[in-house]
């Protein structure tokens, strides 16, 4: 079998399916999204292009829209 994709944004079906507990644990809670995909997460690092919905949210009252 090949390497395991390094975010959430790169498993493949097989990967979810065959990684479903660990797939829970990163994604209880979230805190972070995937600018790319939207896919969510309660750590960054997982994520290929994250954001906290806390900084989003922040630039959205501020106007500041540019992502």
């Amino acid at each position: 079998m090949g390497s395991m994709a390094e975010t959430l944004c790169d498993w493949s079906k097989s990967e979810i399916k065959d990684r479903a507990e660990e797939l829970f644990e990163l994604t209880r809670e979230p805190t972070f999204f995937c600018r790319k995909c939207a896919r969510v997460a309660n750590i960054p690092f997982v994520l290929c292009k994250p954001m906290s919905f806390e900084k989003r949210l922040r630039k959205v009252q501020k106007g500041e829209d540019e992502d």
